[in-house]
């Protein structure tokens, strides 16, 4: 499953890749977190290694629930 959360920034996207989660945000993509769950900590905290939504400061929910499975994931 994948998940988005929109921002006054842009759309903040927490993919599956293989047995990894990645952010991606305005085209760019990283991360090698275990769970979902941890990947949308790292967001919330600006900790995510994506320098464009770190530097940014847009809110984000830590809370998986908050965020809106992508329409292909449903």
């Amino acid at each position: 499953m994948a998940y988005e959360y929109p921002t006054a920034a842009g759309v903040l996207r927490l993919l599956r890749i293989q047995r990894r989660w990645a952010l991606q945000f305005h085209g760019r993509q990283l991360g090698q977190w275990r769970s979902p769950d941890a990947a949308a900590i790292a967001a919330a905290r600006h900790q995510s290694g994506l320098s464009e939504w770190d530097r940014g400061r847009s809110d984000v929910s830590d809370d998986l629930l908050d965020w809106r499975p992508l329409g292909e994931s449903l």
